[in-house]
């Protein structure tokens, strides 16, 4: 039985939103390995269809990695889970994005991943933070972010 892509999607949203986590280290979202479509920035494509879903899964990510700049002590366990998710995604829609935004989506990717590699007991908060907030991948978080497959609609 296959999940549908709209299913598995709010899924993973209600995953990072609600903090729900499994007993084991697995990821929640099983990764399926699936054909490679074309790069396309139609409404309609493999990488559109999941966008808003992983913008979801970033933000949340950096604002909750972010509270460690006021101080605040993280949940590393957590935060690992959230990346887990945000990068099994992220990597099934690496092969679809589109052309304008495929090197900034995968700066992304890797500062989500450099991010995530520092989150164990004793970890610089600047190591942790600066992969998602620092000058050199600002752009490209913000350019992820701002992304719109459809620029005919108002946001």
């Amino acid at each position: 039985m296959t999940v549908p892509r709209t299913l598995a999607a709010l899924l993973l949203a209600t995953l990072l939103i609600a903090g729900c986590s499994d007993s084991d280290d697995s990821p929640a979202v099983p990764h399926a390995t699936a054909p490679k479509p074309s790069p396309s920035s139609s409404p309609t494509s493999a990488f559109c269809l999941d966008l808003s879903t992983f913008q979801v899964g970033l933000v949340t990510y950096t604002a909750d990695a972010g509270r460690a700049m006021e101080g605040q002590p993280l949940d590393f366990k957590e935060l690992r889970r959230k990346a887990t998710l945000i990068l099994t995604w992220g990597e099934e829609m690496e092969s679809t994005a589109p052309p304008g935004i495929a090197a900034h989506f995968r700066t992304v990717l890797k500062a989500i991943k450099d991010s995530s590699s520092h989150l164990k007991k004793g970890a610089l908060v600047r190591d942790v933070v600066t992969p998602l907030y620092g000058k050199k991948n600002r752009p490209a978080f913000d350019a992820v972010n701002k992304y719109d497959c459809d620029p005919g609609t108002k946001n």
